[in-house]
Formats: structure tokens, C-alpha cells, sequence
């Protein structure tokens, strides 16, 4: 069966991977060690993408955690440190995005399906080009589930109307694209825009 619809991930895939410069940022700000904020992407980021706390709660709670109480009860430095964070996501890879866009005029259905903070999508979704233009795109603060939950992949299938074997997806995280290969999504791991392009070509060809 053909590929009717290319599904993109992204963190690290439409955008460029968050640099040490926000985290250093964050030291600059606080006096707080970059350390402490770049250990951040644990169990509170699922909470963030999840839509359960706000960019601010998570850096409340990554300052209690790591015993700076004064700090963490100060909302306008974690609404501050929250913006910073949020912000160091916003650096599109114009390459993917303008590839992205260009299989949607060759035919292909274009999907997003992320996890992702409420707040970014507020502030920044309407200049993202794939995710203005996307045909569908699923977004897990907007229906509570996190990939690599097999929900969110079956409700991006069925936005776009086609069945697992139909999909392509690209994510830069091994356990999501071994949950899309599970349902029967053809499944590549990204690591890098010629790699992803590559695969993508030899696959469209297999069909």
C-alpha cells in the first residue's frame, strides 16, 4: 500500500535542537547553576506537555526540587526562566519546514503530531509554516496524552483519514517511533535532515 500522508514530529525534527544558551540564560538570570535547569526534562515535562501545569509551575518545581525555595516561590522569575525555555524552541529548521511543506504540494497529506506545551502553541503556532499549512496535526496538550501513548498516533490517523500503513512518521525518539511501528506506522527515526530525506526516498520507493 502507497504513502497517502507524512507525519512530522517537532521538537528536534521542524525545530533545531534547544541549546545550552537558554539553560546559560537561565544561570545568568538566577545565579543558579545551567545544570540545574537543563536536568529539567524529566517527569515535569510530561506535566508540561501534558497540559497539566504551566511553563512557569514546571520551573517552580525544578527549583524546589534542587532546594532554591526563595526562587521557586518567586512567580515572575518562573514565568521569566518559563519564557526562556519556551523561546529556545522557536529556531525552525527552515530546510524541513519548506520540505515539509513541498511534499504537501506533491501530494502527500502533512501531519503533526507532538508533544507539546499549551503555552507555544499560543505564542508561536501561527508562524510555524508546517503547522499552519499541516492537513492535521495533533498536539498533546490539547487532548491530555503524550506520545508514546498508541491514542495520540490513532487520533492523528484518523484526523487525516488514512490507515497505519499509509503514514509516514518522523520522530528523533526511538520509543516513539517503535509505538508508530507497532500500530503499522512506518516509523523513521530522525537524526538529521539528509538521513530523514534519504530514508524517506527509498522507502517511497519500496511502495
Amino acid at each position: 500500500m502507497s504513502i497517502k500522508a507524512v507525519i512530522f514530529d517537532f521538537g528536534n525534527v521542524i525545530s533545531k535542537t534547544q541549546t545550552n544558551s537558554s539553560f546559560y540564560k537561565m544561570e545568568k538570570l538566577t545565579g543558579i547553576p545551567f545544570h540545574v535547569f537543563k536536568n529539567a526534562m524529566g517527569i515535569h515535562r510530561q506535566l508540561l506537555d501534558l497540559g497539566e501545569i504551566t511553563a512557569a509551575e514546571l520551573y517552580s518545581q525544578v527549583l524546589k526540587d534542587n532546594g532554591y525555595f526563595s526562587e521557586s516561590n518567586d512567580k515572575y522569575l518562573c514565568k521569566k526562566l518559563g519564557d526562556i525555555d519556551l523561546s529556545s524552541w522557536n529556531n525552525i529548521n527552515k530546510k524541513v519546514s519548506r520540505w515539509a511543506i513541498n511534499l504537501q504540494k506533491q501530494g502527500f497529506k502533512l501531519g503533526i503530531l507532538s508533544n507539546m506545551p499549551a503555552e507555544f502553541l499560543e505564542k508561536y503556532q501561527s508562524s510555524i509554516q508546517p503547522f499552519v499549512k499541516a492537513d492535521y496535526a495533533v498536539f498533546s496538550c490539547n487532548i491530555n496524552i503524550i506520545k508514546p501513548n498508541e491514542k495520540i498516533y490513532k487520533i492523528a490517523l484518523n484526523g487525516l483519514g488514512i490507515n497505519p500503513e499509509e503514514a509516514l512518521f518522523f520522530d528523533d525518539l526511538p520509543q516513539n517511533i517503535e509505538a508508530a511501528n507497532i500500530l503499522g506506522i512506518n516509523g523513521i527515526l530522525w537524526q538529521n535532515y539528509k538521513q530523514a530525506k534519504n530514508e524517506f526516498e527509498k522507502l517511497i520507493k519500496q511502495k
